[in-house]
C-alpha cells in the first residue's frame, strides 16, 4: 500500500447485509483522516437469474433502475444517506468473476459474509465469498454482514503468526496497514492442541503440563520467526487450542479493528482433508477478518 490506496467493495443490496459498505466507508474515512488518499470502487453485480426474468430491453432497464433504488435504501439502512460516487452495476459475469477481476492491483477487496455477529448458523460463509477466498486475487476483508460504524474496534490489528512462510505476505500487508491507520500491531500465535488433549480421563495435572509446554514452545517459535523478519519491539500473544477459536477469542478480549492472515492456498484434493485457518477466521470472527495470499509484496 502507498500513500494513495484504492478498495473494492462488493456491494450486497439485501437488507442487513450492510456491514461491508458501513466498513468500507469507515475505512477510507479513517485513512484519510491520517493523509492517505483512498479510492472507493463499489461494484454490484446483477445476479444472472434475476436478468433472466427480465430479458427484454425495457425490463433490463427496469432491472438497473431497481438495483439504483436498492443502492439508495441500503445507504439510508447502513446509516449514512449520502450518495455513494462511483457505483458500477455490472450485468455481466459471475460475482466472483467480476469482483476478482475489478481487485487486480488494487489495496484490498471488501466482502461480506452470511453469518451476523456471534451468531452461529449452518451457512456462515457464503458461496461467492468462500470462492473468492480460493483464488485470492488480493488481500480480501471479509466483514460481518451486521458490523455497525459503532462496533469497529478500537483496539489493534492482531497478525496472525503460523511463524511458516506462508506468513510473510501478510505480515508485510499488516505492518503497512497498521503504519498507515496508526493502530498498534498485535502478533498472535496459536499452538494447536495434540489430538485427544481434552479427553476426560486425562490427569488434570497432565493437560495443564501439556498446555504449559506447548506454550513455551510457542514463544519461543515466535520469537525466533518475529527476530528473523526483522519485527521487533511489538507486543505478542502465545496460546493453546483451536486455532480459528483462540483468534476470535483474542480479536473479543483486544477490541480488535480486525485479524490479518495469511492463506496456503489450498488445492480442492487439500481442502477435503485441511481446513483452512483464514476461512474459518473469515466465517466467524465478530471482526473483519483480512486474508492475504502468501506471495503478497515479494
Amino acid at each position: 500500500m502507498t500513500s494513495n490506496t484504492n478498495w473494492i467493495l462488493g456491494l450486497d443490496l439485501r437488507e442487513g447485509a450492510e456491514g461491508p459498505l458501513v466498513f468500507a466507508r469507515w475505512l477510507t474515512a479513517a485513512l484519510a483522516d491520517h493523509g492517505v488518499t483512498a479510492q472507493l470502487d463499489p461494484i454490484h453485480v446483477l445476479e444472472q437469474d434475476q436478468l433472466g426474468l427480465l430479458a427484454s430491453a425495457d425490463r433490463r432497464e427496469e432491472a438497473v433502475a431497481l438495483a439504483e433504488d436498492a443502492v439508495t435504501r441500503t445507504l439510508e439502512r447502513a446509516g449514512d444517506p449520502t450518495p455513494l460516487p462511483g457505483v458500477r452495476l455490472v450485468e455481466v459475469g459471475t460475482p466472483e468473476d467480476v469482483l476478482a477481476h475489478a481487485s487486480s492491483g488494487a489495496d484490498g477487496l471488501v466482502i461480506g459474509r452470511l453469518a451476523p455477529r456471534h451468531k452461529d448458523q449452518i451457512l456462515r460463509l457464503g458461496g461467492v465469498a468462500r470462492r473468492l477466498l480460493r483464488r485470492l486475487p488480493v488481500p480480501t476483508w471479509v466483514v460481518p454482514p451486521d458490523l455497525r460504524a459503532e462496533q469497529v474496534g478500537k483496539g489493534p490489528i492482531i497478525l496472525a503468526c503460523d511463524t511458516h512462510e506462508d506468513s510473510i505476505g501478510a505480515t508485510r500487508y499488516a505492518l503497512r496497514l497498521a503504519d498507515l491507520l496508526r493502530r498498534e500491531l498485535l502478533l498472535a500465535h496459536v499452538v494447536p492442541m495434540p489430538y485427544g488433549w481434552s479427553i476426560g480421563y486425562l490427569p488434570p495435572e497432565s493437560v495443564k503440563q501439556v498446555r504449559a509446554d506447548l506454550r513455551t514452545r510457542g514463544e519461543r517459535a515466535l520469537e525466533r520467526w518475529a527476530t528473523q523478519h526483522g519485527i521487533t519491539g511489538m507486543r505478542g500473544v502465545v496460546t493453546e487450542g483451536i486455532v480459528p477459536e483462540e483468534l476470535a477469542r483474542l480479536a473479543d478480549s483486544e477490541d480488535a479493528l480486525a485479524i490479518v492472515t495469511g492463506s496456503r492456498k489450498l488445492n480442492a484434493l487439500e481442502r477435503l482433508f485441511v481446513t483452512s485457518v483464514g476461512s474459518e477466521l473469515a466465517s466467524s470472527a465478530a471482526c473483519p477478518v483480512v486474508v492475504v495470499p502468501p506471495d503478497y509484496g515479494a
